[in-house]
Formats: C-alpha cells, sequence, structure tokens
C-alpha cells in the first residue's frame, strides 16, 4: 500500500479512537450522574418509610431521621454540583427544586418532633425546681399531660386542652414574680409548641405522597436512554471506521504502487487440452508507442526510481511470456490462460492498453475459440517485443 494510504489510515484511526474517547468519557459522566441521583431515590425512600409510623413510633425515630436527611441535603448539593459542571445530561432543574421542597417540609416535620422533647425536658427541669410548692408542681404536671394528650389525641380535643392552658396561664398571675415568670415562659412555649405540632400530621401526608420520587423515575428512564444512545454512537462510529479503512483499502488497490499486485490468479472454468500449431501469417502490428510511462509517474506520485524497478521486474519476469503461452497450450492450457490474464494486468499496470487489449484476446480466445490464437499470439508478440524494448530504453535513459 502506497504510504500516502498509510497516513490516511493512521488518521482515520486516530479520529476514531480520540472521538471513542469522548463517548465513553460522555458514558462515564452520564453513569456518575444516574448513579448519584439513584441513591437520592434511596435515601429519600428511606426516609419517607419511616413516616408511615404512628406518632408515638416516629417520634423514637427523630435522630435517625434527622441524619436521614443530612445525607439528602449532601446528595442534593454533590448533583447540583457535578450538573453544573456537565452539558450532556438530562434537566435536572425540576428534580433539585423538589428535593427542595422535600427537605424544607422534612426539616419542619423534625423541627417540630424536636421542639416537643425540648419542650418537655424543660417542663420537667422546671417542675424538678419547684418542688417545694405542691400546687405549682402540679401545674407543670398538668401541662406535661396537656402536651401528652395534644400529641396523641385527635383535634378535636385540641380546643379543650387549649382552654386549660389559659386556665394555667390565669392562675399564674397570682404566683410570686419570680414563679409567675418561670411558668408563663413555659406556657407561651407550651402553646407555640402545639400550635406547630398540629401541623404535624399535614406534613407526614405531605411528605409520604411527595412527587420527588415521580421525577427520580422519570430520570431513570432518561438515564437509561441517553446512555442506550451512547452506546449506539460507539457501535455506530465503529462500523463508519470500518466503512472507512474499506475504502480506504480500495482506493490503494485501484492505484498500486508495485508488481507484487499484478499477478493475480482467478479462477476459471476448466478448459480442454488441445493441441494447437502456431504455423499461420504474423498479423503485422503498427510500432506504435505501448508503455505510457506518464500514468506510471502519476500513479507513483513522480517516483522515477519505483517505475525503473517496476520495469526491471516487467522485463526480467515477462520478455518470453509468448513463448511460455505457446508451450503451456500442449501442457496445460488452465496455466496459458492464467499466463495471458498475468501480461494482461501488466499492461495495465504499465499504461500499455494495446499490450492488454492483446493479452486478453489471447486469454479469451483459450477459453472459447481456440481457432484464432495463431494470429492473436502474433498480434501479442509484436507489443511485447515493442513494450520490452520500451521499458529497456527507458531504465537505459534513467540509470545513466
Amino acid at each position: 500500500m502506497e504510504r500516502k494510504w498509510l497516513k490516511l489510515g493512521l488518521v482515520l484511526s486516530l479520529l476514531w479512537l480520540l472521538a471513542l474517547v469522548g463517548i465513553g468519557s460522555s458514558y462515564r459522566t452520564v453513569e456518575s450522574s444516574r448513579l448519584q441521583v439513584e441513591e437520592l431515590g434511596y435515601g429519600i425512600d428511606s426516609l419517607r418509610s419511616s413516616f408511615i409510623y404512628d406518632a408515638p413510633y416516629r417520634t423514637k425515630m427523630v435522630e435517625r431521621q434527622a441524619l436521614d436527611l443530612q445525607l439528602i441535603y449532601a446528595l442534593r448539593l454533590q448533583i447540583d454540583a457535578f450538573y453544573q459542571k456537565s452539558w450532556l445530561m438530562p434537566d435536572l432543574n425540576q428534580l433539585l427544586f423538589s428535593t427542595d421542597r422535600f427537605i424544607e417540609q422534612a426539616q419542619a416535620y423534625l423541627d417540630n418532633e424536636l421542639a416537643v422533647q425540648k419542650l418537655a425536658n424543660t417542663i420537667r427541669q422546671t417542675r424538678t425546681q419547684n418542688t417545694n410548692s405542691e400546687a405549682l408542681s402540679n401545674k407543670y404536671f398538668q401541662l406535661s399531660a396537656n402536651v401528652f394528650e395534644a400529641m396523641y389525641l385527635s383535634e378535636k380535643a385540641n380546643a379543650e386542652i387549649f382552654r386549660h392552658v389559659d386556665k394555667i396561664y390565669q392562675e399564674s398571675t397570682t404566683l410570686e414574680p419570680p414563679q409567675r415568670q418561670q411558668l408563663q415562659k413555659v406556657l407561651v412555649d407550651v402553646s407555640q409548641v402545639l400550635s406547630s405540632y398540629a401541623q404535624g400530621s399535614y406534613l407526614v401526608d405531605k411528605l409520604i405522597s411527595h412527587d420527588v420520587s415521580n421525577h427520580i423515575s422519570a430520570l431513570e428512564i432518561d438515564y437509561r436512554t441517553l446512555l442506550h444512545h451512547h452506546l449506539i454512537a460507539a457501535v455506530g462510529l465503529t462500523l463508519l471506521t470500518m466503512a472507512g479503512f474499506l475504502v480506504l483499502l480500495f482506493l490503494a488497490q485501484s492505484n498500486p504502487n508495485s508488481m507484487s499486485n499484478i499477478e493475480i490468479e482467478e479462477s476459471d472454468p476448466p478448459v480442454a487440452k488441445p493441441v494447437v500449431s502456431v504455423t499461420s501469417s504474423p498479423k503485422v502490428v503498427e510500432a506504435e508507442p505501448q508503455i505510457n510511462f506518464d500514468v506510471m509517474l502519476s500513479s507513483l506520485n513522480g517516483d522515477v526510481e519505483s517505475v525503473c524497478m517496476l520495469l526491471e521486474v516487467f522485463v526480467a519476469d515477462h520478455a518470453d511470456d509468448v513463448n511460455e503461452i505457446t508451450r503451456l497450450l500442449t501442457d496445460s492450457p488452465e496455466d496459458a490462460q492464467r499466463k495471458a490474464h498475468s501480461l494482461k494486468g501488466v499492461g495495465g499496470n504499465l499504461g500499455a492498453h494495446k499490450l492488454r487489449e492483446a493479452a486478453a484476446k489471447v486469454e479469451a480466445a483459450i477459453q472459447q475459440d481456440i481457432s484464432q490464437l495463431s494470429g492473436l499470439l502474433d498480434e501479442l508478440n509484436e507489443c511485447l517485443t515493442i513494450a520490452i524494448q520500451e521499458a529497456k530504453a527507458f531504465l537505459k535513459e534513467n540509470h545513466s
């Protein structure tokens, strides 16, 4: 294959490799993003599953829920940062927005739960500080009972609970200033906590039915489709590159630069083995140029040394072809036909069209009508003789 074809093949290989590396890099980026979104979905599902329990059980799971929410928030930040750096990715804006809403609602729920626990500790500590007053201690016990009832009784009981808290507030006005201020502060905390906690059931329902999981499921389909397109692109690119190599191979074979691909043996149908006597009068061929040296130089990019090398091979290997064909007609007609076919190919590569046509006629006559061989062999011999002379003259001129 000529050097320029090798260069083109190398360039094509490099382009294919670079494109394949680009597709592979994009595939890894998309796959990493898909795994992050999938992990976010697992975290959200894990947190949501804890909301299906009744309130007493959820209260014991607050710390674990808080850790799950921190993990979800960290994954959300990671996905956002990764998304901003990637150009080939499904649209994640809707997912990020829905995740933010889920985090806000979950945080509000946890704040309420934590506020209840903090309030319970505050009531207990304050009651402990006032054990010397049985009446005041009973009021703190009543507040604890009210908080407990507000958490676990139906919403219809809330009005009565708030009336009882208000009654305790009225009674606190009769206490000494230090005790009054301490109790009233606890009463304010109780009112605030119970007001916020009343929204707890609403928040739980919103979190369980939140649409963030729907967005994650839709994105998983988009990711799979995008990854599938990457694989199709890689396969298509490879097939296209293979087609390019085949085209280069075809172009290289149609412009040969050596005599190694001149003699191509073909599988021809068997022919009979007749005995031929070449005795007819020779057909006179006009002594006109046979080899087109301009065509040879053009096909070899003006490389005179390569032309000389081919001509030397031609003179050495084909000068006696007509005699060989004549001899083989009796012993092995198939070999004679192949010899004529080889000489036909040589004539084409040398640009010697007359020689090529004469060899083609002999090849066809051996297979179809041997009665015409006598004149055709004389014509072939004349063309070959002139071509050999021209080749020797060119060699002599360019070797001197």
